[in-house]
């Protein structure tokens, strides 16, 4: 079901989703950017694909997805006995997870080793720690790539976006199966505040909040091993948001294993 009048807010709980999250919304960033001709959009991919070297720069990263992955063909493998399963669909899925683990062992060394390697990108991203390090007398190099035509900076910008395909796979089967593990219920915070108790026995991996687009109002979301808490503000851009004093009709989602 899709939720084109809402505005979805996900709170992740634990680090693989929150990973996950990230690395989906820079995936995002630079594909959208590298798409578009300015050389501030090839710029603005290029800082995209920095900040997912940041991102996964560390050691155990390929166990965790691993180990997340497994995790759910293991809770897949367990509802093919349930009387109402689609089969076929489960099937399907499996599948899925399966091909995605193999993507995940096939990708030997560090993800993104190839452009730690490379001394231009390099250069680049140690400018680029400096505000406005990457201006045409900081890195004439980068200044004279940028003034490339458009076909030629984004095929270099989707060849060092392709070092992480293996990865945006992994990454995006495992938000897919969280998400859909579970469909929103229909709630209502009450003069802004909404309060419900969790159960500490299972494995909940993230919580979306779902808000009708034509609702000033944003959530803040404190949840903990046996509560969840959610104040509605209005948003103000002007200065400091406040909680709402009006009831907030919303849909709420608890993903978990």
């Amino acid at each position: 079901m899709a939720y084109e009048n809402f505005i979805i807010y996900e709170q992740p709980l634990n680090e693989h989703i929150r990973l996950c999250l990230r690395l989906e919304y820079l995936f995002q960033q630079a594909q959208y950017h590298m798409n578009l001709e300015a050389k501030w959009d090839s710029e603005a991919s290029l800082s995209a694909i920095f900040n997912i070297l940041m991102a996964i720069d560390r050691p155990d990263l390929k166990n965790k997805l691993a180990q997340s992955l497994n995790q759910y063909a293991a809770c897949l493998l367990e509802m093919e006995n349930l009387p109402d399963i689609n089969k076929q669909r489960l099937a399907r899925l499996l599948e899925q997870v399966h091909y995605t683990i193999d993507v995940l062992h096939s990708l030997h060394g560090k993800i993104g080793q190839e452009l730690r390697e490379n001394e231009f990108l390099m250069a680049v991203y140690q400018r680029s720690l400096t505000p406005g390090g990457t201006c045409g007398f900081n890195a004439p190099a980068y200044h004279s790539w940028l003034q490339k035509p458009f076909e030629e900076r984004k095929k270099k910008l989707v060849e060092w976006i392709e070092t992480f395909k293996g990865l945006e796979i992994v990454i995006n089967l495992l938000l897919k199966l969280t998400r859909s593990s579970v469909k929103p219920s229909d709630e209502i915070g009450y003069t802004g505040f909404y309060q419900t108790n969790l159960d500490p026995t299972l494995s909940y991996q993230m919580i979306r909040i779902l808000i009708p687009q034509n609702y000033n109002v944003f959530p803040e979301i404190s949840v903990g091993r046996h509560r969840l808490t959610i104040h509605f503000l209005e948003l103000n851009v002007e200065g400091r948001s406040s909680q709402t004093k009006k009831d907030i009709a919303f849909k709420v989602a608890f993903c978990k294993l």
